[in-house]
């Protein structure tokens, strides 16, 4: 068991600072994700490169129409919207952490909207794969046209970090609260 010298001050210091730092990093990646996005929007080959990694299962010599090109990227708006929500509040709770508001009903609303948009990201993912095989392969002749579904331990884990994150969300919230109303008790 260890203990620590610090006074509450210097472990709030280096939370403030932590946050900063995340924060700063949380809005470098808010930014590369949607750079990215825009790339493959802009150069379709980009795109047309991801389509083996993420469909493995596609027969050799399909091809990718600017339909399903269109259809693809509809598609991949789902995910994107949930970690781009998802990078937001957490860049906005690593800001309320750098003002010092750790224990608060804001705090905690965004930690709930943080795993929200975590478990929601690995459910979307569960239905695009089938919905991205179907689109791929909806002309191909029969007995050749594919559904798959791409399942694995990641989207579990994904799923559960979010509904942890949000549960630990209302936790604080109701400790917020509670906290809240003592205060204007005494």
């Amino acid at each position: 068991m260890s203990m620590s010298t610090d006074t509450g001050f210097e472990a709030l210091g280096r939370v403030r600072t932590a946050s900063r730092i995340l924060k700063a990093l949380t809005s470098l990646g808010a930014l590369g994700v949607l750079g990215a996005a825009m790339a493959f929007v802009a150069v379709p080959a980009w795109f047309d490169t991801l389509i083996p990694q993420a469909f493995p299962e596609l027969m050799p010599g399909y091809v990718v129409t600017s339909a399903k090109r269109a259809g693809l990227l509809a598609l991949m708006a789902v995910p994107l919207g949930t970690v781009l929500f998802g990078l937001w509040h957490v860049r906005l709770l690593f800001g309320a952490y750098e003002r010092g508001e750790v224990f608060t009903t804001t705090a905690a609303r965004h930690l709930r909207l943080a795993g929200l948009a975590l478990a929601a990201n690995a459910l979307a993912a569960v239905f695009i794969h089938p919905l991205g095989s179907i689109l791929l392969t909806y002309d191909n002749a029969p007995g050749e046209r594919q559904f798959s579904i791409a399942l694995g331990s990641d989207t579990y884990m994904l799923l559960l970090a979010g509904g942890l994150l949000i549960v630990i969300g209302w936790i604080m919230g109701e400790a917020a609260r509670l906290a809240d109303e003592n205060r204007q008790i005494v």
